[in-house]
C-alpha cells in the first residue's frame, strides 16, 4: 500500500488568523504564525498537521498523504504518472516548507487536488497543546481523516483504490439529502494504518472543497469540552452528538472560520487489515448526529 496515511492538510483563507485563534481557542491545536502570514498548526510531535496559506478566497487547498519511505514515494509516483494524474514534482522550497525529503502534486477525477511526500522528521520541540490535558489520537495514524466531495464518484473510488492504493473499509448508501437529489453515496477508505477510514469519498458537493476534517481525542469529556468551546466561541453545530455505526466514532460536527467542516470525535475503532471483509450499509449512525446547516 502506498500511503500509510493523512499526514496533513492545507488550507486557503483570507484570513490566516482567525483559524489560527479558533484551532487554539476551540480545537487545542497549538500554531505559529510565520512572517509570510502562514499558520502552522500542531497537533502533536509532527512539525504541522494543518498549514493554512494567505488566499484571495477561503477554500480547502488539498490533502498531503505520507509515505513510509522513498521506495513508496517513487513508485506511487509512477502510478500516478502512468493514470495521467501526477501534475508535477515539488521543489526543494515547496519541500523545506512542509519539513519532507520530497513532495508532489496529483489530481483526483473529481478535480481534489492532493500532495504526497517522504522523509517527514518529528519537530524538535514537544507538542504542548493550547488546552491543557487534551491528547490527539494521531502518530503512524495521521491526523485522521477527510472525506471529499466526488462529482465523478465510481471514476474517483477506482482511482484511490487501484491507483494510489488505498483499501476499502466500506460503502454506505442513504435516502437524497433533499428532494429531488440523488441518493447519498460514501465510500470509506484505510490507508496503511489501523484507522477505520483516513479518506471517505461523497457524492455531492461541498462549498468549501471538503466535506469535512476529522480530529479524534483520548477522551469522550475532551469531545464534550470542545462542543462547549464551539458554542461558546459562536461555531455553528451542523450536527448533534452522536455515534457513527461503521466506525464507532462519537463525535459532533462544526463549521470552522471559512465554511471548513470540522468533525470532532473520540473512540473510533481500530483494525487488523488482514482479517477484514468490507461492509455495506444503509444506516449512518446508531444514534444521533442529527445535522442542520446554517441557511
Amino acid at each position: 500500500m502506498s500511503v500509510a496515511a493523512l499526514g496533513y492538510v492545507r488550507l486557503e483563507m483570507r484570513d490566516p488568523a482567525e483559524w489560527r485563534g479558533f484551532a487554539e481557542q476551540v480545537l487545542g491545536f497549538a500554531g505559529d504564525t510565520a512572517a509570510d502570514g502562514r499558520v502552522r498548526l500542531r497537533m502533536d510531535d509532527a512539525p504541522f498537521r494543518y498549514l493554512v496559506e494567505p488566499g484571495e478566497a477561503d477554500r480547502f487547498g488539498g490533502a498531503g498523504w505520507e509515505c513510509r519511505d522513498e521506495a513508496a514515494f517513487a513508485g506511487l509516483a509512477e502510478a500516478l504518472a502512468r493514470a495521467g494524474a501526477l501534475q508535477r514534482e515539488g521543489d526543494g522550497e515547496e519541500a523545506r516548507l512542509r519539513d519532507v525529503a520530497d513532495v508532489a502534486f496529483g489530481v483526483d477525477p473529481s478535480g481534489n487536488d492532493f500532495e504526497f511526500y517522504h522523509g517527514r522528521a518529528w519537530a524538535a520541540e514537544a507538542f504542548v497543546p493550547s488546552i491543557s490535558g487534551l491528547s490527539f489520537v494521531t502518530g503512524s495514524m495521521g491526523l485522521g481523516h477527510l472525506v471529499l466531495p466526488a462529482s465523478e464518484f465510481d471514476a474517483t473510488d477506482a482511482f484511490y483504490r487501484d491507483v494510489v492504493g488505498f483499501g476499502l473499509s466500506d460503502s454506505l448508501t442513504l435516502p437524497p439529502a433533499m428532494e429531488g437529489a440523488p441518493e447519498q453515496r460514501l465510500k470509506f477508505l484505510h490507508a496503511d494504518n489501523p484507522r477505520h477510514h483516513s479518506l471517505g469519498l461523497y457524492n455531492y458537493a461541498a462549498p468549501s472543497g471538503v466535506a469535512h476534517v476529522m480530529a479524534e481525542v483520548d477522551s469522550l469529556d475532551s469531545v464534550g469540552l470542545c462542543l462547549d468551546r464551539a458554542k461558546a466561541a459562536g461555531a455553528p453545530i451542523i450536527a448533534t452528538l452522536g455515534r457513527h455505526w461503521n466506525d464507532g466514532m462519537v463525535s459532533f460536527y462544526m463549521i470552522g472560520p471559512g465554511g471548513i467542516p470540522i468533525e470532532y470525535g473520540f473512540g473510533g475503532r481500530q483494525y487488523d487489515w488482514s482479517d477484514y471483509e468490507p461492509t455495506e450499509g444503509s444506516v449512518a449512525d446508531i444514534w444521533g448526529h442529527e445535522f442542520a446547516f446554517p441557511e
